[in-house]
């Protein structure tokens, strides 16, 4: 069966797709930054790092995850996709 997209509509989808990766990643690094730059902080001020240990243990995994899932869709997407175009 053949796509009825046109090229014009596949670049935008892709687009769309490159620029979720590039933000969720973006989003990710940012997080654990500010996580870290917490814990520093806690301890530059002679503070218990609880809370901020805490959120870091729970956050930056659970994040890690999701921008990793949408990744490997992507990947996966892309690989179906120029399976089926290859195809006689």
């Amino acid at each position: 069966m053949e796509s009825s997209q046109t090229p014009t509509r596949d670049k935008l989808i892709f687009a769309a797709q490159i620029a979720s990766i590039l933000l969720i990643w973006l989003f990710v690094i940012l997080i654990s930054l500010w996580i870290v730059n917490l814990l520093l902080l806690a301890i530059e001020l002679n503070d218990v790092p609880g809370a901020s240990v805490g959120i870091s243990i729970v956050a930056i995994p659970v994040f890690l995850t999701l921008a990793s899932i949408l990744t490997y869709v992507f990947v996966g997407l892309q690989r179906e996709k120029r399976r089926m175009n290859t195809k006689p």
